[in-house]
């Protein structure tokens, strides 16, 4: 049994909150919330018991044993709760983005390792069955050697007045892009070496950082990869992973937020387009909890642990950056 403290109860704490109570081989021995507010509500709302609820870590690493933190603290947070879990000797499975702040994430990740520690990002949206399928596909080679990969993404993004989504600089490419930045690596299985993005406003938007964008990836193969985006559509929404399209010498493979389908129409040859059906897999939050706790048993390092996501982080301040100063950026500036 695995003995977890819950860091942050929040909407998604609470999220996580009735994820690991589904399970048979993990309860949470502490909780810790400084809003007295998200307090009130975690107990009278979600049976919270209040003997184990602390107003901060270092009080309920004093009180209780555990083996892991669950952090679903703000990112400018997480660099504090992984540092303290490490020191106390507790691994840490921790919300995305690994942090706001490149160089801390860096910091923060040595830590794990100087530690011993196992330390995963919970990024769920590879876990999906569409990114796990494709990426078997391109590996058993269906398109060839993929060449361009296209993503348009258009949702209404957090939406909530007042949240640090909202009023806080670039909010769009790297609390949300860093999930669609680790499918790409995860999907392709490669790493960009530059990045050109332009990102924009529009004038019905709500965000106070700009919240559309186009961003173009180089590969040193050749590959080609480009994500446009709009965080305040109102207009028609792609699903949460956004429409995909790879290109390569066999065929696209395209997927939505409906259905996944094959596809080779050149005229010389005999037009295919098929449907695939996707792989079955648990869903995406059960997946990241038996990951890392195979991984704890196993003293591996786990599917996106921080040491790999620091990978997907560079995507994200690369954008940004190259969106600041109007060039492309090489992800080796980032570090």
């Amino acid at each position: 049994m695995y003995r977890c403290i819950l860091a942050g109860l929040g909407g998604q704490g609470l999220f996580w909150l009735r994820e690991v109570r589904k399970r048979n081989d993990c309860e949470i021995v502490a909780y810790v919330e400084p809003s007295s507010a998200n307090q009130q509500r975690a107990i009278e709302q979600h049976g919270v018991p209040k003997e184990r609820l602390f107003a901060s870590l270092d009080d309920a690493l004093e009180k209780v044993q555990a083996d892991f933190v669950l952090d679903v603290t703000p990112p400018a947070v997480h660099h504090v709760i992984a540092e303290k879990a490490f020191a106390a000797g507790l691994h840490v499975l921790e919300e995305k983005p690994l942090s706001d702040n490149y160089a801390t994430a860096k910091r923060v990740v040595e830590q794990g390792l100087k530690h011993g520690r196992k330390h995963m990002i919970t990024q769920n949206y590879r876990f999906g069955s569409f990114p796990r399928t494709t990426r078997r596909l391109l590996a058993e080679g269906k398109i060839g050697k993929p060449g361009q990969c296209d993503i348009r993404y258009y949702i209404p993004w957090a939406d909530i007045p007042g949240s640090h989504y909202v009023t806080q600089p670039y909010m769009f490419i790297n609390d949300m892009m860093v999930h669609h930045f680790d499918m790409l690596r995860y999907v392709l299985g490669t790493e960009p070496e530059s990045v050109q993005a332009i990102t924009w406003n529009h004038s019905w938007g709500w965000h106070k950082g700009d919240a559309a964008h186009s961003i173009v990836f180089f590969y040193p193969d050749g590959l080609i990869a480009t994500h446009v985006a709009c965080g305040c559509a109102v207009g028609s929404q792609t699903g949460w992973n956004g429409d995909w399209r790879i290109e390569g010498p066999k065929g696209s493979i395209d997927w939505d937020k409906h259905q996944m389908t094959y596809s080779h129409l050149h005229r010389v040859e005999q037009p295919v387009q098929e449907k695939i059906e996707p792989l079955e897999v648990p869903p995406a939050h059960q997946a990241i909890l038996d990951e890392f706790f195979t991984a704890i048993r196993e003293d591996r390092d786990p599917e996106c642990s921080a040491a790999d996501n620091l990978k997907s982080l560079a995507m994200v301040f690369a954008a940004i950056k190259s969106a600041q100063e109007g060039r492309k950026v090489s992800l080796k500036e980032i570090g």
